[in-house]
C-alpha cells in the first residue's frame, strides 16, 4: 500500500529509520494507566501496569541484541516522546499525531538527515502531523521534510518525489557539515 518506500529510499542512497510497534503498545498502556488513576480503577490500573511492566522487559530483552547494530537506539519512553512533542501538540492531545511529533524530533536529535511523514490519504493524525512538520522544519533549521498520503492507487510521482527529497537531503546534509567545519575554524 505504500509502494515499498523503504527500498525505494534505500535504493536512492538512503537509510531508513522506522518507529517501532512497541511504542504504540507502551503508548496505550501508558494512556491506559493514565486513565485508570484518573477514574480510580485501581484494577485496572494494576493490570496494566503488570503487563506493561512484562512488555518493557520483553522489549529490552529483544533490543539487547540488537543495540550494537541501531544508529538510533535506544527508544525514548513515553514520556520523553510525549515531552519532546510538547513544545506543538499538549499532553492531553492523545493519539498518534504527538507520537510521530515526538519522535521526529528524537529521530533529528539522534541525527536524522530528513524526515518522511508517510500516512493514509485522509488521515487526520497524519495531516495534523504534516501541518505542525512544516513549523518544525522551520525551527529545525530547515531540515528536509515530505509529506506522502496513499490511497491505494499507485502514484506516477512518488518517485519524483522522493529523488527530489534525496538531493535536498545530501544538500542538507553537506551544509550541516559546512556549518560544523566553520564553527570549528572559529574555536
Amino acid at each position: 500500500s505504500n509502494e515499498h518506500i523503504v527500498r525505494q529510499i534505500e535504493a536512492l542512497g538512503g537509510e531508513v529509520w522506522l518507529p517501532p510497534i512497541s511504542e504504540w503498545i507502551l503508548y496505550t498502556n501508558f494512556t491506559a494507566l493514565k486513565r485508570s488513576l484518573t477514574n480510580r480503577n485501581w484494577s485496572n490500573f494494576f493490570r496494566t501496569f503488570i503487563t506493561n511492566l512484562y512488555q518493557k522487559f520483553d522489549e529490552h530483552h529483544l533490543g539487547k541484541i540488537f543495540v550494537s547494530r541501531l544508529k538510533n537506539h535506544p527508544e525514548p519512553s513515553i514520556r520523553k516522546t510525549l515531552q519532546n512533542a510538547q513544545p506543538y501538540l499538549h499532553p492531553s492531545f492523545e493519539g498518534e499525531a504527538i507520537l510521530s511529533i515526538g519522535k521526529t524530533i528524537d529521530f533529528i536529535r539522534k541525527g536524522a538527515q530528513g524526515i518522511i511523514n508517510v500516512m493514509p490519504f485522509t488521515c487526520m493524525p497524519g495531516t495534523i502531523t504534516n501541518t505542525i512538520l512544516k513549523k518544525l522544519r522551520e525551527i529545525e533549521k530547515e531540515i528536509p521534510v515530505l509529506n506522502i498520503a496513499y490511497d491505494g492507487q499507485e502514484e506516477t510521482n512518488t518517485q519524483s518525489r522522493l529523488e527530489a527529497f534525496m538531493h535536498q537531503v545530501n544538500q542538507f546534509k553537506d551544509n550541516k557539515l559546512i556549518r560544523k567545519e566553520c564553527d570549528v575554524g572559529r574555536n
